[in-house]
Parts: C-alpha cells; sequence; structure tokens
C-alpha cells in the first residue's frame, strides 16, 4: 500500500523521512503537526471537538467586544529558524516555528487613574504559545523555550508546570487548565464587570516529558527526553501558556525577549545539561488604552 500523501507545509520533511524508511517517525510528523493546526484554527473563543485531540480544548481568554482595556495581538517569533549546530557543521539542530497570542487586560482600577497601583490596579498577560519544532535526526536532551522580561514585569506561572504530567507507558499526558476572575471595564469604562478568563488543553507527548517553570526574570518551557533516548523523535509541538502581571501603565510599550535553545547532556549526571545552540528575538508589546466607546 502506498503511503499517505502529506498535506502540510512541511512535505519535504515527510518526503525524506519516508525515504529514510522510518515509519514511526512519518506517524509522530503527522500527529503532532496537525494537532498544532487544529490548535490554532480554534483561537477564537469556542470550544470545538476534533477525532485527533486526545481531550479538552477550550480558550475562554477573549471578554466580550464592548470591553474597555483590553487588546489582543498575535506575534510571529519564529518562522521555520535554524538552530544551527556548532563547529560550522551546518546542521540544524531544531527548527523552530513560534507563533504566540498575547492577550491583555487591565482589571480593577482604571488605566489613567494616578494612583493605578496603589488603588490595586492590576495589568495581566497571558501568552498562549503555539508551532513546531522540527529536530531533527538527532538524539538532544532538551528542546527548551524562554520568554525574558524587564523588572517592571512580573512572571506569575508557566503551564503546564515540571513534574505535572501524568505517564502511561511511554507516553505523558499534560493539562492546561488556567482560570482567573478579571474585574474588567464596560460602558466606555465607566461600569466595572467580572469577567471569567480561562483556558483548558490536554494534550499528550511519547517519549518526551515537558517542564515550565518561573524565574524573577521570565518563564521557561521545554520538551525533554531521557539522557539516552531508544528512539528519535523529529517534531513536537510547541504548547504553553504563560500569564505575567504588572502594576504600572506607563512601562507599555515593554519589550520581551523570546529565546529558543537545545540542550545536551553533560559529561556527568551532577553537570546536567548544557547549551548546544540558540537563537532569540526582542519583541516590543504595546497597549492601547483608550476605552470601547458604549
Amino acid at each position: 500500500m502506498p503511503a499517505p500523501k502529506c498535506h502540510c507545509n512541511v512535505e519535504p520533511v515527510c518526503a525524506a523521512l519516508t525515504t529514510a524508511h522510518v515509519p514511526h517517525m512519518v506517524y509522530h510528523h503527522h500527529h503532532y503537526y496537525h494537532h498544532c493546526v487544529e490548535r490554532d484554527a480554534r483561537d477564537d473563543g469556542r470550544e470545538t471537538a476534533s477525532p485527533r485531540m486526545p481531550r479538552g480544548f477550550a480558550n475562554r481568554l477573549t471578554p466580550p467586544i464592548t470591553t474597555s482595556f483590553f487588546h489582543k495581538e498575535t506575534l510571529s517569533i519564529f518562522h521555520e529558524k535554524h538552530i544551527m549546530a556548532p563547529l560550522a557543521l551546518l546542521l540544524p539542530l531544531e527548527t523552530v516555528t513560534w507563533r504566540t497570542e498575547v492577550y491583555k487586560y487591565v482589571t480593577r482600577v482604571r488605566p489613567d487613574d494616578p494612583n493605578f497601583k496603589k488603588n490595586g490596579g492590576e495589568i495581566f498577560i497571558i501568552m498562549v504559545h503555539g508551532g513546531t519544532s522540527n529536530t531533527g535526526p538527532f538524539p538532544h536532551i532538551k528542546y527548551e523555550k524562554t520568554v525574558k522580561v524587564p523588572s517592571s514585569v512580573i512572571p506569575m506561572k508557566q503551564y503546564p508546570a515540571s513534574n505535572s504530567g501524568v505517564q502511561s507507558g511511554d507516553d505523558w499526558s499534560y493539562t492546561i487548565d488556567f482560570m482567573n476572575t478579571m474585574p474588567m471595564f464596560s460602558n466606555g469604562g465607566n461600569s466595572v464587570f467580572d469577567f471569567e478568563a480561562s483556558y483548558k488543553e490536554d494534550f499528550v507527548r511519547p517519549k518526551f516529558k515537558q517542564t515550565g517553570t518561573e524565574t524573577v526574570n521570565g518563564v521557561h518551557f521545554a520538551a525533554e527526553t531521557e539522557p539516552e533516548p531508544k528512539e528519535v523523535i523529529t517534531d513536537h509541538p510547541i504548547i504553553g501558556l504563560s500569564v505575567f502581571k504588572c502594576l504600572d501603565p506607563a512601562v507599555f510599550p515593554v519589550t520581551f525577549t523570546f529565546e529558543a535553545s537545545v540542550h545536551v547532556k553533560g559529561e556527568s549526571e551532577a553537570a546536567g545539561t548544557h547549551v548546544q545552540g540558540s537563537i532569540s528575538k526582542e519583541v516590543t508589546i504595546d497597549f492601547d488604552f483608550f476605552p470601547v466607546l458604549a
């Protein structure tokens, strides 16, 4: 029986894998790539179902259109950007396509209040990360994504967190389950209402764990395998949700630094891992604080 034809935009990768006679890699490539495409296509606040999705998905991060002091934008961090091997080997360790949906909310206090922080005002920034990571036939240990922020932005939470996965054989299941009540503004910014922002996504990683941590200046999340993987999986989805907070509207625009890096195992267990290669990009995020007129 002939191999099924790939209809995605990475057909050369499929052809290369098929030629190499590694059908398990072709299976993982299709499973993960279409998982990511369907996930991104549904990022419109509605809950939908798909036979390819392992379990649940629901994005309810967008408040009503009459809400003031809310803004959403889509960032294209990297598009098929290579992380190259060292020593001028001219081989990509990872090819990254990374997109981020950014949701910004002013809560509790109007942004034009001169005592915004003193009166309990908070600005939440939620990032929903998506995309693909093509790693090639290299047994590296960790493929990490980092979002670094200036001191005016507070890292709150990275989903899913490290050690939150449930193992079943070689598979690890994860859940992103975010919910937060946002006291937001309507009626031209003159009335307050509670918006229940929430996001839920379940996904499975074969052979790999996912880690997620917060630091004083950002968040990290990664797909991480055992020190000596028995099987090389060449495609991974980029999945994660990051929550930040800011207490001063005047700091906008704010510059975030996005970094993708490939890690390898050190010479000993105590040495941990070290970076084999990385790419980074600075992105300026602004906020239009004009109210929506009633």
